[in-house]
């Protein structure tokens, strides 16, 4: 009797963690999709990666705490873990992690700055190392010329 009752308890403590979780999880999508704008076609298949992967985590713990037994009560208890989650500290999380990720798409943007001017100032130190290239080749053809035209005024 008392393997039971610590099974069914070990179940219980595990859906009421599923559901803080499957609010955590979503928090950071939620976070992500306001840091950086997704069209619908993506928020689509993000909220379909998202529920294939917690069906998969509540299959596996149905099997691991529960012998494979479907019960009502895993939802209830589950979906009330959820509730807790979004009543507690889903508001703060959700701003720490939309933070995290202005913080990254602003050093994102930064870097792309910096490589983006480091690419033009190449760019530009070539054009002008091939200006004096062309300005010297000019210059030596023009001496050669000179030359040209001396020696033959001499002979």
């Amino acid at each position: 009797m008392l393997d039971i009752v610590y099974s069914q308890t070990n179940m219980f403590l595990a859906c009421i963690i599923m559901g803080i979780a499957m609010g955590f999880t979503y928090d950071i999508f939620r976070g992500l999709r306001k840091a950086v704008p997704h069209s619908d076609i993506i928020v689509g298949l993000e909220d379909i990666i998202y529920w294939f992967f917690w069906t998969i985590i509540f299959i596996d713990n149905i099997f691991r705490f529960n012998d494979g037994e479907f019960r009502i009560y895993i939802f209830v208890i589950s979906a009330t873990g959820l509730v807790i989650y979004r009543h507690t500290i889903s508001s703060g999380v959700f701003k720490l992690i939309y933070y995290i990720l202005y913080l990254v798409k602003k050093c994102v943007k930064k870097i792309n700055k910096s490589l983006k001017n480091a690419v033009n100032w190449g760019k530009i130190k070539i054009s002008a190392l091939r200006k004096n290239k062309k300005d010297l080749d000019d210059g030596h053809s023009a001496k050669s010329k000179k030359k040209k035209k001396i020696n033959k005024k001499t002979v």
